[in-house]
């Protein structure tokens, strides 16, 4: 039980470990500190490296100067040896025969002194020759006591040859100590090289890691620009991401809460409005129709104009609806037949076709089958669509509707041959209320929320819209629908 005891404490601790998450700058000194380590381990060997061929410089530099210098002082010995014994070959002195023995000794004591300092095989071997030809020439003038010059010649041609080969073993060493630097050298900036890709990976995986959690972040503000307001927002990373992530769910439940009370507000105000706007409508259809008396010419014209106020005013209260049905109806995927649409959309514009001899000209080339998508929506562009072409177009005019399916997009083209829209309009008129210059011109106008209708309907199918000139005048709206892989064509 104590066992179990001390494990929940650690446990808690090890969890704690694992929830941490460090800030950016914290993020930032890791990658910088990781992409620098295998740098300074480089750095270290090569300096590491670097102090050992300092230091093996350092002794051949030293062993060399040694060398040099007890050769140096056995060839003075030498030179004055051969000098002492030629004056006493002519003085017969007994200081002189001292002095030739002390020198004697010497020149023997520093051969002894080069093969200490230089132990290697191939100076020992040259040591001995000379130790061999000095003990000869010793023999002959010392012990045999003869009086020939000619006995230094071999030793003298001895020293020489190995001064001329001690100046090349010490060239020969100096030589390849360089090149080991040199190797060190081209070996540390080889690693240098090779370390770049490191560090660019690194460095790399740690804009990467930090451009893909804002990639998410941007997916979630996407998602919450298009009303999905019950995804769960979950954000990894920095601590700096992990409470951008909060704030944004915090946001997310507050947009979810103002778009509950929109939505109620505008549900509650259409229908408070359509009761009154019943009774006014029936109400004038009893003074159109006389049943209350006969009326004047000038009542006639105010009631006209009541009439057209009215049926504006029902054509707003409708697009209000529709434009609150759109996030109800983006989730309302079925079957459309749109054999049916047409026949549907034609029967809806009747009246007002046979009123302004216009025509809806329909070019279809979908398949037979029905297919899936939300098709409330559809429907409303449609219907938004070909009403403000036929309410700009002329008497007699056609508005053409083509629909095609190609790469799983659900294309609607529909064209007028109205007055068009400005330039300066074309930016605005997908704006809640707005109404150009030509809407003013229209004896009957609208609400100024139909094309906005057609703009959310189409970003809550996540696809596209496009506005062109129709030549020679009018406007081609163009849009396109993904259709679901899974669903599609039935």
């Amino acid at each position: 039980m104590k066992g179990i005891a001390m494990l929940v404490p650690f446990g808690k601790k090890y969890s704690a470990i694992l929830a941490w998450r460090p800030n950016l700058i914290g993020q930032f000194l890791f990658s910088t500190l990781l992409s620098l380590l295998p740098l300074s381990l480089v750095v270290i060997v090569f300096l590491n490296a670097l102090n050992k061929q300092l230091a093996v410089t350092q002794q051949i530099v030293s062993d060399n100067y040694q060398v040099t210098k007890s050769f140096n002082n056995l060839k003075q010995e030498l030179n004055s040896l051969e000098r002492a014994t030629r004056q006493n070959w002519v003085l017969k002195s007994d200081s002189l025969d001292k002095l030739i023995i002390d020198k004697w000794r010497s020149s023997l004591g520093n051969i002894d002194e080069l093969m200490f300092i230089s132990p290697a095989s191939e100076y020992i071997n040259q040591w001995q020759q000379l130790s061999q030809a000095l003990q000869l020439a010793h023999e002959q003038l010392v012990i045999q006591q003869r009086q020939d010059a000619q006995l230094f010649i071999p030793m003298s041609e001895l020293i020489t040859s190995q001064a001329l080969w001690l100046k090349d073993q010490n060239e020969l060493q100096i030589t390849k100590n360089q090149l080991e630097l040199k190797a060190l050298q081209n070996s540390f900036i080889n690693w240098l090289i090779a370390l770049i890709p490191l560090t660019l990976l690194v460095g790399g995986g740690f804009l990467w890691r930090i451009s893909g959690r804002l990639k998410g972040l941007t997916s979630v503000i996407d998602k919450l620009g298009q009303g999905h307001w019950q995804q769960q927002i979950s954000v990894q990373g920095s601590a700096e991401l992990v409470e951008l992530g909060n704030k944004l769910q915090w946001v997310q439940e507050q947009l979810h809460i103002l778009e509950q009370q929109k939505d109620t507000f505008l549900r509650h105000v259409t229908h408070e409005l359509k009761t009154p706007l019943a009774s006014m409508v029936e109400g004038t259809d009893l003074l159109a129709d006389e049943i209350v008396g006969p009326m004047n010419t000038e009542q006639q014209a105010v009631l006209e104009l009541i009439t057209q106020s009215t049926v504006r005013l029902r054509a707003m209260i409708d697009s209000l609806l529709s434009y609150n049905a759109i996030r109800t109806s983006k989730e309302s995927i079925n079957e459309i037949d749109f054999k049916h649409l047409i026949n549907k959309i034609n029967s809806h514009f009747e009246h007002r076709l046979l009123a302004r001899n216009q025509t809806i000209s329909w070019q279809s080339s979908l398949p037979e089958q029905p297919i899936a998508v939300a098709a409330e929506l559809i429907e409303m562009m449609l219907i938004q669509l070909i009403s403000n072409g036929l309410k700009f177009s002329p008497t007699g005019s056609v508005v053409n509707i083509t629909l095609g399916l190609s790469q799983s997009n659900l294309t609607m083209v529909v064209s007028d041959t109205g007055c068009g829209i400005k330039d300066q309009d074309k930016t605005h008129i997908f704006s809640a209320f707005y109404q150009g210059k030509h809407a003013k011109d229209i004896s009957a106008q609208g609400s100024g929320l139909g094309l906005t209708i057609v703009k959310e309907s189409v970003e809550q199918l996540m696809g596209r819209l496009e506005l062109e000139s129709n030549e020679p005048h009018g406007c081609r709206f163009v849009i396109h629908i993904p259709i679901n892989e899974k669903q599609g064509v039935k």
